[in-house]
């Protein structure tokens, strides 16, 4: 009996954080850059044992806006946060007081010489990733990739730590007036939450059958 019990609960935890990510995932559709998640679950003890990003490339949208830029390909762009570095592929950018192009509440982005400077909205921009101020290139926004992306956490929505060292993509090709939508399908998103919900109810109904059996197997025991 306790084996079903067991059975039961793991099922139960493991569509209910199912859920939970299908949430996020649909939390974050209008979050540029964003990657979702999958749970990854184990066989043996059909429970779930950690989450999965998928990096695959979310659909591009024009913008208009000149500080808003999507990276074609593989990569992520650099924000320095208070000192250590987070990648993302969230291009949607603006300017500071200071006049550097920055991540909202996230930090400065990263270019070749670090910070990067715009002064104002007046700049020019080649895809190659040059910022280019009254005919000159000031500074060139940093591209870079991982060999093995399992070196990525998460930090917060759309944003990763590296365990390991990037490499600077020489010859990147970035999109300006452009943004990388949530690689979220909400069609599939959404059927999949309905077939956890429906798993959760269904352990659910079993797990009282199992409760009412215990209680009854007891009182039995008890009468003997």
């Amino acid at each position: 009996m306790s084996r079903g019990f067991y059975a039961l609960t793991s099922g139960m935890l493991t569509q209910q954080r199912k859920i939970d990510i299908s949430g996020n995932n649909l939390a974050n559709i209008n979050t540029a850059g964003y990657k979702k998640e999958q749970a990854v679950t184990s066989n043996f003890i059909r429970a779930i044992v950690g989450n999965n990003t998928i990096h695959s490339m979310g659909a591009l949208e024009e913008t208009g806006n000149d500080t808003d830029f999507a990276i074609m390909g593989a990569g992520f762009f650099a924000v320095d946060n208070g000192g250590q570095i987070l990648y993302t592929r969230n291009g949607s950018f603006n300017i500071d007081e200071e006049g550097y192009l920055v991540l909202n509440n996230i930090g400065r982005v990263q270019g070749e010489f670090g910070d990067i400077y715009v002064g104002g909205d007046k700049f020019d921009f080649s895809p190659g990733g040059s910022i280019i101020i009254e005919g000159e290139e000031s500074d060139k926004i940093a591209v870079y990739d991982f060999l093995d992306y399992n070196s990525l956490r998460k930090f917060g929505e759309g944003m990763f730590l590296a365990d390991a060292e990037p490499e600077l993509v020489e010859y990147p090709t970035i999109s300006n007036k452009t943004i990388e939508r949530a690689n979220v399908d909400i069609a599939e998103e959404l059927t999949d939450m309905l077939s956890s919900q429906r798993a959760l109810q269904t352990a659910s109904q079993a797990f009282k059958i199992y409760d009412m059996i215990n209680d009854k197997a007891v009182n039995e025991i008890g009468k003997i």
